[in-house]
């Protein structure tokens, strides 16, 4: 029954992630209310974000949006970060988690909400800025796993002037490395079963593919309020835990 439920879970933690970004936000608590241990929730929540990459790329590449140099580029600083912020989530105490992500939210809400304006004459320039950003986005990633690819999304529209489409296009290529190092780490601390990893995979691959398919069906302006939505969903969250 567990499994069947994890199925269902992964399907739609695959298509918001796909879109957006941000499906850890309510997969997270959903498992945990399973009654999994928490380094067991974190695992299978990676190992989605890993059915989604794989499950999301053939159409965001079919829709000619990846930059393949600079997703090779900005893989390196979030692998980096991903295998640091794996290595040290249980480190952190769970208030200053709290108040971490609320801080982040907030920053990414503005961006959000602000509507970037990509200068496509510029969308090549590599901005190290934007690397050391990458490089915190990689430890967000690998230590929290929520909301990860919806600030990758907004650094590569701010700092690589890039569209959201674009954006979103070239992050699921340079995720791959940063999500494998993080879920191999978080897996080996983990007590989760194959089969049920093997769930998550399959059904969030599935659930990337109907999610890439809209997001490129319906553009820029889908992928910026489906990640509105997914920020407002995440403040509601902390605010509640908090108050609680």
């Amino acid at each position: 029954m567990q499994e069947v439920l994890i199925f269902i879970l992964g399907l739609a933690m695959g298509i918001v992630t796909s879109i957006s970004g941000g499906a850890g936000v309510f997969g997270i608590p959903i498992m945990l209310a399973f009654g999994l241990p928490p380094v067991n929730v974190l695992a299978l929540n990676r190992v989605s974000d890993v059915g989604t990459v794989f499950g999301a790329l053939r159409k965001y590449h079919a829709s000619k949006g990846i930059d393949w140099r600079l997703a090779a580029i900005i893989a390196v600083p979030m692998a980096i970060g991903s295998f640091i912020g794996a290595s040290a989530v249980i480190r952190l105490p769970e208030e200053t988690l709290r108040y971490v992500i609320i801080a982040g939210i907030g920053v990414g809400i503005f961006f959000l909400l602000r509507k970037a304006k990509p200068k496509a004459a510029q969308g090549n320039r590599l901005s190290w800025i934007g690397l050391g950003l990458m490089l915190i986005v990689g430890v967000w990633s690998g230590a929290l796993a929520m909301a990860g690819a919806t600030f990758a999304v907004l650094v590569l529209v701010y700092f690589f002037n890039k569209t959201f489409l674009q954006a979103r296009s070239t992050d699921i290529a340079a995720a791959i490395p940063e999500t494998l190092v993080s879920s191999a780490i978080l897996i080996g601390a983990s007590t989760v079963s194959a089969f049920a990893l093997a769930t998550m995979f399959v059904s969030s691959f599935i659930g990337a593919w109907i999610g890439s398919h809209l997001a490129v069906k319906h553009g820029n302006e889908f992928i910026r309020k489906a990640m509105v939505s997914v920020a407002l969903v995440m403040v509601i969250k902390v605010i509640v835990d908090i108050m609680g």
